[in-house]
């Protein structure tokens, strides 16, 4: 009975897999545009936004627009959630028109986001949330086991469009270095918004070498960074960098003219195994 019970759970897995990944392939073929929208709206104001979705695959699709949250790690994985579960969502204040529809392989649509904005105090900051576009049906699939067992697959696929709001009044904008270190041959910048923006980011570490006076500078890709939320930004020290001592800077661009943030450390990089 144990075998069966294994025997049953890795072609179930293997089932899974090789299905999810056969309509990843099919999926790929629909999209959406853009994958981010940027709202403006004042308290008891109305924003409007366009959002277009092709249907390339062979087949006819049926398709359906919901709201939820979206928050993110402090390595910068989004994490996708039901609407209600993010402090500062706005999903509740934005519908779609239309909500539901299908298209023929080839077609398009245009998606009009409405965002109604309240007049209380919760329209006075920064807020966000992300509009799922889903296919509709769900493809079935059974498949008959050894042993007998029947097993159903069900796959379904969604997207996201990020959506951020930021009332006029939200000006403040600023980020710091909380930290700064060096482990397991990385510098590890962490960051934090301070501000009442989305920080769009930008940063780099600077190598000094106490022993030649080289220069060497690492960069990092740019990101954003929610509001009152930590962001953690690796620069893996490459092989070719000589062992020694090192003064490093680590810069956090934030899209002011006037400042940046830093931070300054010394490090030893040892000799490694393919010196």
């Amino acid at each position: 009975m144990n075998r069966t019970m294994r025997t049953f759970k890795i072609l179930m897995l293997t089932l899974l897999v090789c299905a999810l990944g056969a309509y990843d392939m099919h999926a790929q073929k629909i999209s959406a545009s853009p994958t981010r929208l940027n709202f403006k709206v004042s308290p008891g104001a109305t924003g409007r936004a366009l959002i277009t979705v092709s249907n390339n695959a062979q087949e006819k699709h049926a398709f359906q627009v919901d709201f939820g949250d979206f928050d993110a790690t402090r390595a910068g994985k989004s994490k996708f959630l039901e609407k209600g579960q993010v402090e500062r969502s706005c999903a509740n204040w934005i519908n779609a028109t239309p909500s539901f529809f299908e298209l023929e392989s080839g077609q398009t649509q245009e998606i009009e986001l409405v965002m109604n904005v309240p007049t209380d105090s919760s329209a006075l900051q920064a807020r966000w949330a992300v509009a799922y576009i889903r296919i509709a049906e769900e493809r079935r699939g059974q498949t008959t086991l050894q042993d007998g067992l029947n097993v159903n697959l069900n796959q379904s696929y969604r997207f996201g469009v990020y959506i951020f709001q930021t009332p006029p009044n939200a000006t403040f904008s600023m980020g710091e270095v909380i930290d700064f270190n060096y482990k397991e041959e990385n510098l590890i910048m962490r960051l934090r918004n301070i501000g009442e923006t989305f920080l769009k980011c930008n940063t780099y570490a600077e190598l000094t070498s106490l022993t030649t006076g080289d220069v060497m500078r690492l960069k990092a890709e740019s990101f954003t960074v929610l509001p009152a939320s930590n962001r953690d930004v690796s620069f893996p020290i490459p092989k070719e960098i000589p062992p020694g001592r090192y003064s490093v800077l680590g810069v956090l661009d934030y899209g002011n003219r006037d400042e940046v943030a830093a931070a300054e450390i010394e490090i030893e990089i040892p000799q490694r195994g393919n010196q």
